[in-house]
């Protein structure tokens, strides 16, 4: 497995390419997002450090170079310090090459790489996740860990136009909803307390490589890309190419408008969600657990949509997290209000549902009434 694209990859060789219509089109992304993020700090912090997640990847290396490379946008705009963070998945024998790598490319622009190590293969099995989802939570925790230590708030990431494609594929051919297909924010909150920005998320990945290519940018090749085994790697090298020959030139443009204008449906619909739910629910703590109890009627008389939401957020309330809550659960929570048969319950991941006296009970499994178990 050749760590490189460029010769000698342990080391930056090449000098930053001319203002070029590429470079000049990722900079104000990266500026544009850049600005965004900051607006999320208040007006006297005075530490406006962010991390970038640096996988040594191509990305990724486009992204610090343009931050913080020479010319970038930290030098022209007196931008905040960076601070990159690498992970090792621990997935490749290889992985502790890559990360000595992601340090020394950061070195050599004069940014420090902090850099850790997790056994995401492991974590995906304890957890019950697919290695891409492992991979993806022990990310966030880990950058969350380092911007609690060195007092950051934003982290950049590098995902790309084609990444924002590949997602709303993914989430329309496993059936989601308008919260699945709008993927990607280019800035959103976490729950872990950060501000989570991706500059890159307009600019596509053959305007990435076009970029890092002219400019002889080195970057670390991950050879798993390339194994047709991960779903999301079919999508990037079948679906679409297929779909940019056969549809659409412009095919992932066109999912990134369809992702951005579905991400504002589902933001609507979920402040009406949470209006509605303050107007109908009402929640009960105890023994440590949380019961979400609904008038019936509420949700018969519900538009569809309305109704699914508010199960949805019930579970998700009683649950802590809607792990394995799928369509189907909330269809069958739907299915027993619908039904009228009081004293009956419904089982899904982790919660159960039960309707009574016209009032539908979402508690979590371990503690429902009537001593019903989880029977997932």
């Amino acid at each position: 497995m050749a760590p490189q694209t460029t010769p000698d990859p342990g080391v930056s060789q090449a000098s930053p390419p001319g203002d070029t219509g590429p470079r000049r089109q990722i900079v104000a992304a990266v500026r544009e997002a850049l600005a965004a993020a900051l607006d999320w700090f208040p007006d006297d912090a005075g530490n406006r450090s962010v991390l970038v997640g640096f996988s040594g990847g191509m990305d990724s290396t486009a992204l610090l170079h343009v931050l913080g490379g020479p010319g970038g946008v930290r030098e022209r705009a007196g931008g905040p310090a960076l601070l990159a963070a690498h992970l090792d998945h621990q997935l490749r024998p290889d992985s502790g090459k890559q990360a000595r790598f992601a340090r020394t490319i950061a070195s050599s622009l004069g940014i420090e790489c902090v850099s850790g190590r997790q056994d995401v293969r492991g974590r995906a099995h304890r957890e019950g996740r697919s290695i891409e989802e492992a991979g993806r939570l022990a990310r966030l925790d880990f950058f969350a860990e380092i911007a609690r230590e060195r007092g950051a708030a934003t982290v950049l990431l590098a995902h790309t136009l084609t990444d924002q494609a590949e997602t709303v594929l993914l989430q329309l051919a496993r059936g989601a909803g308008t919260l699945g297909l709008g993927a990607m924010a280019a800035v959103r909150n976490d729950e872990r307390g950060l501000v989570i920005v991706r500059p890159l998320l307009a600019v596509s990945r053959i305007e990435i490589n076009r970029l890092v290519t002219g400019a002889g940018w080195p970057f670390y090749s991950d050879p798993s890309n390339e194994l047709e085994g991960f779903t999301r790697n079919r999508i990037r090298r079948r679906a679409l190419p297929l779909l940019r020959e056969s549809v659409n030139p412009q095919a992932e443009a066109a999912l990134g408008r369809a992702a951005a204008l579905l991400r504002d449906d589902e933001e609507w619909l979920s402040e009406i969600t949470s209006e509605r739910f303050r107007e109908v629910a009402s929640m009960v703590e105890r023994g440590g657990s949380t019961f979400v109890r609904f008038p019936a009627a509420a949700l018969r008389e519900a538009h569809p949509a309305l109704a699914r939401r508010l199960v949805r957020k019930g579970l998700r309330i009683a649950r802590g997290d809607l792990r394995r809550i799928g369509a189907v659960h909330i269809e069958a929570v739907l299915g027993l209000v619908r039904s009228g048969r009081g004293g009956s319950s419904v089982n899904v991941p982790g919660a159960v549902a039960r309707l009574e006296q016209r009032v539908l009970t979402v508690s979590p499994a371990a503690k429902a009434p009537g001593g019903s178990a989880d029977g997932s």
